[in-house]
């Protein structure tokens, strides 16, 4: 009977390991070269080696935005497709994704400075962040997209916007709720709303002071406590 049990157990544990390699999705990252991508530098992997100088470029011109607003950066495994192919087998289902500090992926649509900027704020602020922040994150999603897009200055979004628009926003806390505001404002317009209220912060409290509402939320002090303090100075 235990060698029944063992044995089944053995193969489902097996079965499950051949239907992750073969099922696309982000778990792929893991063994990138593995689903034909070449490293074209340390941790930069790309299914088109031939484009490589261009490539290096863009992600090199945004990590460096990054460092240049938080004096450092998080340093995750670049996963840049240039074809839908790629993208489809890492399950990018839009231009890019962050998976914490460990992964930053962008389909061919993503390949620019403005969504991997975006995506390595999205990195560099999640640095500290482990599976218990899934149900307690320590900057409400706002900010979270907000700051990116105010980092990257993208995605960009040239109509008004408005308090109303800027009260959306602010009430999504978690990441699940943030698709329920770019549907009802729009995606362009739901990024920029959320952008602007960390550019009013910045103004309020300086980069100096934006840069300590960042730390001391990472080091487990409450979001909204410390922004009100802030604010209030």
């Amino acid at each position: 009977m235990l060698a029944r049990i063992f044995s089944f157990v053995t193969n489902g544990v097996l079965a499950a390991l051949v239907l992750g390699v073969a099922i696309p999705g982000n778990h792929r990252v893991a063994i990138p070269h593995a689903y034909g991508l070449s490293e074209i530098a340390p941790r930069v992997w790309t299914d088109a080696p031939g484009r490589a100088g261009e490539l290096l470029d863009i992600a090199n011109a945004s990590r460096a935005r990054v460092i240049d607003f938080f004096g450092d950066a998080a340093h995750p495994t670049l996963i840049l497709c240039t074809t839908r192919v790629c993208a489809h087998s890492f399950g990018i289902g839009g231009n890019g994704l962050s998976i914490a500090d460990m992964a930053v992926m962008v389909s061919p649509g993503g390949l620019t400075q403005g969504t991997l900027t975006h995506e390595m704020t999205h990195s560099r602020l999640h640095r500290s962040m482990g599976i218990s922040n899934l149900v307690r994150q320590p900057y409400p999603t706002w900010f979270d997209e907000g700051l990116a897009t105010h980092v990257a200055n993208h995605p960009i979004w040239h109509g008004q916007i408005t308090a109303s628009d800027r009260a959306r926003v602010r009430r999504v806390r978690n990441f699940w709720n943030w698709g329920d505001a770019y549907r009802a404002l729009g995606v362009g317009r739901a990024y920029r709303a959320a952008a602007t209220e960390v550019a009013r912060i910045e103004r309020k409290a300086g980069h100096a002071g934006l840069l300590e509402l960042i730390a001391r939320a990472e080091a487990g002090e409450d979001f909204d406590t410390i922004l009100a303090e802030m604010l209030a100075r």
